[in-house]
């Protein structure tokens, strides 16, 4: 799966591929099931002719052993042949599934970073990725499905055309209207599905938002959940709407199928009739055939269609399949960061760097220039979206689709390693991720799980943690979250702890704050940035934060307005401009207290 153009028959051949031995099992019991019909047919109508015969007597009772033990062995592999076959089927999609996940995984996870906030993308992305081994797995089976199908109906018609040959041809073009329907209509329920699945990902971030403890405090303070759960019904229903539509779409078709296979049914048992009668065709043979074209309809009837359907839906969903592994890739996006290079920061400087996101037309920042130091503290403040975190986005190189120049130590940043850039730079974002792992692992994933006893227990120092850690059962290696029986759920700040942990714990020699304390009031957020302040003066350090307040303790104050930096320079400095940006801002925000 990795190339970017698929077809049908990828998508049958890669459990092939992936689990050999399985499928192999499931391509003969396939075949297998596919003669059973016949097979029923034929070992039916010798038990009845055989029976009939020792009744007139024209055979001797002992005869019917045979018929009797090809009966029961029918009915043996009938009952034991599904059994094996749904244990082999679900070893091979969980095994199916470990392998095509993994390469799903590597796909979404070097996605270039537009498209991860890129509302149509996500929902792409959640239509592709849902459930992926399902929809290959589908294809597999349905080509395996209409190959047992297409079976018992060539094994059939051969016995029925070698006594009427119209009955077979009339088989044979009553399947072609099922077909066209079937395709039609797996098409036309794919695209219902699709929009289905964008209502189901709204309304899932409300359930998500109705019953997530992050959101309990302020459920109950707002008493929001009324209105949220009107929306969700409202979403639901319009979800649900869509899913009835498709189960009456196939319903009607089965059901108007259903009546046209017990007209054609007839109509072949009528032609049969003349060859019983005139000795041509034995009473087992026509019974059996009876029974047989009977069931036979019924799989053409009930069967066919949810195999075409599924095919046509599978057919669009390797659509969207191609469309999620077009999708731009970002290079060396998974590398591991270098640990083991000699890099010594000088310096960052933007050089009239210009940029909009993508699909929209506002610029947000604007032929913006700036160099900082290595021997300097920084701080990008200005209002809600003046670019301060898109600064931060291009520096990480999440995005390089801009003008201008941007340069790490008088380097081009496009010309760095990727597994360079990882390691020089760490952050701590306003959204920080909580992962729900060891204490001890939420720390050292800053530094690739790597644990260094005397390092760790510095930095667990440092922030703050020794203390807590001192309380838990199991000390460092207590799980956080709710996921494990013997995990704790922690407060606020102390995820901010270990994230500010893991950051320090990179060793990176370029740190960026991007308004982690976002949540706290500004008493909190001073001391949280004077305690990392205090902890990483020996390391460059970019802090970004609306709370000015915060940013009196850094060496040089960055104030960015219409897409650029407007004013620069320390607390004090800036202070002295007369209605200048920042200090109309401070003085703004001391009113507040």
């Amino acid at each position: 799966m990795k190339k970017h153009k698929y077809i049908y028959l990828d998508l049958i051949l890669m459990p092939i591929k992936y689990v050999p031995l399985e499928s192999f099992f499931i391509i003969v019991y396939t075949l297998v099931n596919g003669l059973m019909l016949a097979y029923q047919t034929l070992a039916t109508a010798y038990f009845i002719d055989c029976a009939l015969d020792i009744f007139n007597g024209r055979r001797n009772i002992n005869e019917i052993g045979l018929p009797i033990l090809l009966i029961v062995g029918y009915i043996i592999l009938q009952n034991l042949l599904p059994a094996i076959s749904n244990i082999i089927n679900l070893i091979a999609k969980n095994k199916l599934t470990l392998i095509i996940q993994s390469i799903i995984l590597e796909k979404r996870s070097t996605l270039e970073y537009k498209h991860v906030e890129n509302s149509d993308t996500q929902d792409l992305i959640n239509r592709v990725c849902t459930d992926t081994t399902t929809q290959i797995k589908t294809a597999f089976d349905n080509a395996l499905s209409f190959t047992s199908l297409l079976i018992s109906l060539m094994s059939i018609l051969i016995i029925i055309m070698s006594d009427t040959l119209w009955g077979g041809v009339i088989l044979l073009l009553v399947s072609v209207p099922f077909l066209i329907t079937a395709q039609k209509l797996g098409i036309q329920n794919y695209t219902l599905e699709k929009n289905a699945k964008a209502i189901q990902r709204k309304y899932n971030n409300i359930a998500h938002i109705l019953m997530d403890r992050t959101f309990a405090n302020e459920r109950k303070l707002f008493g929001y959940s009324k209105k949220l759960q009107q929306r969700y019904n409202d979403l639901n229903d319009e979800s649900f709407a869509m899913e009835a539509k498709i189960f009456t779409r196939v319903f009607s078709n089965l059901k108007t199928g259903s009546v046209v296979t017990i007209v054609v049914s007839g109509l072949i048992i009528a032609m049969l009739l003349p060859s019983l009668h005139n000795g041509a065709m034995s009473i087992g043979i026509f019974i059996a055939l009876v029974n047989g074209v009977i069931n036979l309809m019924q799989l053409i009837g009930w069967q066919l269609p949810y195999i075409i359907g599924d095919n046509a839906r599978t057919k669009e969903y390797l659509k969207d399949l191609n469309l999620f592994f077009s999708l731009s890739s970002k290079t060396d996006a998974c590398v591991i960061p270098n640990k083991e290079n000699k890099f010594v920061f000088q310096s960052i400087e933007f050089r009239n760097v210009s940029f909009k996101y993508p699909n929209t037309e506002n610029y947000i920042l604007y032929n913006c220039s700036f160099v900082m130091y290595s021997n300097k503290t920084y701080a990008l403040v200005g209002v809600n979206g003046a670019g301060k975190s898109t600064i931060i986005k291009l520096i990480l190189g999440m995005y390089d689709e801009y003008n201008g120049e941007i340069f790490i130590n008088n380097k081009d940043i496009k010309t760095y390693d990727y597994s360079m850039l990882k390691s020089i730079i760490a952050v701590v974002f306003q959204d920080f991720a909580t992962y729900q792992i060891s204490l001890k692992e939420n720390i050292t994933l800053g530094n690739n799980l790597i644990y260094n006893n005397g390092k760790f227990e510095k930095i667990v120092q440092d922030v703050g943690l020794t203390d807590f850690i001192a309380t838990l059962k199991n000390n460092s290696d207590t799980h956080l979250g709710k996921l494990k029986q013997d995990s704790i759920d922690i407060s606020g700040g102390q995820w901010q702890r270990i994230a500010i942990g893991r950051l320090l714990y990179s060793n990176a020699p370029i740190n960026i704050l991007d308004e982690p304390t976002a949540a706290l009031d500004p008493i909190a957020e001073s001391k949280v940035y004077e305690m990392f302040h205090t902890l990483n003066k020996d390391r460059f350090t970019i802090y970004i934060t609306h709370r000015l307040g915060a940013a009196k303790m850094s060496d040089e104050i960055l104030v960015i307005h219409n897409g650029k930096i407007a004013e620069s320079g320390s607390h004090n400095e800036l202070m002295n401009i007369k209605d200048g940006i920042y200090s109309v801002m401070f003085n703004t925000q001391k009113s507040w207290y």
